[in-house]
C-alpha cells in the first residue's frame, strides 16, 4: 500500500534538489529522510559564498512547522558543522525559505531572493524554474573523469 504523505514529501525532496541543481549547485538526497538534513547542496565555482546548504524540506499544511526534536537537532548541526541550514517549505503553493528553522522567528524569504542575497546569483522563481525544467526537458550532462597516464 502506498504511503502518499511520504510520497508528497519525498516528491518534495527532489522538486527542491532540483530547484538548486538547476541553478548549478550540486546535490544529495538523504535517503528515507535519514539523518538531519534532508537535501545537501554545494554551490558553483562561480557563486560569491563556498558555504554548503543543509536543507529540511516541509511540504505539510502546518507551513514552516518543525517538531522541537528536529530544531534541536538542526541547530546543533548548524553550530558544528560549516554549513548554511535552512528550511523549504510551501504554503499557498508558493515555495519559502526560512533562515535559521530552529528559531520559530526566523526570518523567511523566497528562494530567488536567498541565492542572490547569499550567493550572488540571479535566480529564476520557482514558477519559471519549473516552467523550464518540464517544458524544455533539460538534462544535467554527465560528468566523465579523463583518465591521468
Amino acid at each position: 500500500m502506498v504511503n502518499w504523505n511520504y510520497r508528497k514529501g519525498a516528491s518534495f525532496e527532489y522538486e527542491t534538489m532540483y530547484y538548486f541543481l538547476y541553478h548549478g549547485f550540486d546535490n544529495i538526497r538523504s535517503y528515507a529522510s535519514k539523518g538531519v538534513a534532508d537535501v545537501r547542496a554545494v554551490p558553483p565555482r562561480h557563486a560569491k559564498l563556498r558555504l554548503a546548504i543543509a536543507i529540511q524540506c516541509k511540504n505539510t499544511k502546518n507551513g514552516d512547522y518543525i517538531t522541537p526534536k528536529e530544531r534541536t537537532s538542526l541547530k546543533l548541526f548548524s553550530s558544528k558543522y560549516s554549513y548554511i541550514v535552512i528550511e523549504v517549505f510551501k504554503k499557498d503553493r508558493k515555495a519559502w525559505v526560512k533562515l535559521q528553522p530552529w528559531n520559530l522567528k526566523g526570518k523567511i524569504i523566497t528562494p530567488e531572493d536567498f541565492l542572490k542575497t547569499y550567493y550572488g546569483m540571479e535566480a529564476d522563481t520557482w514558477a519559471d524554474w519549473r516552467k523550464n525544467w518540464y517544458k524544455n526537458k533539460i538534462k544535467r550532462k554527465a560528468y566523465k573523469r579523463e583518465t591521468h597516464n
